[in-house]
């Protein structure tokens, strides 16, 4: 008996290291998309990551109307996620639009592995924080990119590219910009396909998103 314990225990064990050591899928994109965006369903809102370290959380503000929502990957529709609750809940692969009960500005935060979602209303206060919410589009792209943010005072603007390793590969001269929506273009030649993290900087400002280049 005591050997069969100990046997039952192993396996246990092996079973648990396997599932915790599966690798997670990491996806190049993540964006929210639906009636309630101002694309619809044509096209995904891209999001950010809310840091450069963690490839998983996802955010952005954006405003909103009453109408549905999804999450999905890679601006496609082969991984997406919904529920049905509303500010909160957890998204599952293919599941119902989510219900914007109320039109409003949102902050909105997802996890791509849990699929946890949250939907706070963006105050005065948040919406004029330090935030520049970097934007690529196209993304995943090929010869060039577009890179819009948002400054919340004027000041010089930097935009750089890492490798996965946080090694610059690629940087733009100082732009000095306006507060309010701005962009820069992005030259990629010369850069091999793969992934890349896009760093917009603005001051103490420094926010990071992921490229992937074709």
């Amino acid at each position: 008996m005591q050997n069969f314990t100990h046997k039952v225990t192993l396996l246990l064990g092996m079973l648990l290291t396997g599932t915790l050591g599966m690798a997670q899928t990491t996806y190049p994109t993540v964006g929210i998309i639906g009636s309630a965006t101002a694309s619809g369903w044509d096209a995904s809102t891209p999001m950010s990551l809310v840091s450069a370290t963690d490839p998983h959380n996802w955010t952005i503000t954006l405003q909103l109307t009453q109408n549905e929502v999804k999450f999905r990957a890679n601006n496609d529709w082969a991984v997406n996620w919904g529920a049905a609750t509303f500010p909160s809940g957890t998204g599952v692969a293919n599941g119902p639009n989510i219900p914007i009960q109320a039109a409003g500005r949102y902050m909105v935060r997802f996890n791509d592995v849990t699929g946890a979602y949250q939907f706070t209303v963006a105050t005065a206060a948040k919406t004029a924080s330090n935030v520049l919410r970097p934007a690529l589009l196209p993304n995943p792209a090929n010869g060039a990119v577009r890179v819009a943010y948002d400054l919340p005072t004027a000041g010089a603007v930097t935009v750089s590219v890492q490798n996965m390793l946080g090694q610059v590969v690629r940087q733009e001269a100082a732009v000095r910009q306006g507060a309010g929506q701005q962009e820069q273009v992005l030259a990629l030649a010369g850069l091999a396909p793969g992934l890349y993290l896009v760093q917009v900087q603005s001051g103490s400002r420094v926010e990071t998103t992921r490229l992937q280049v074709n």
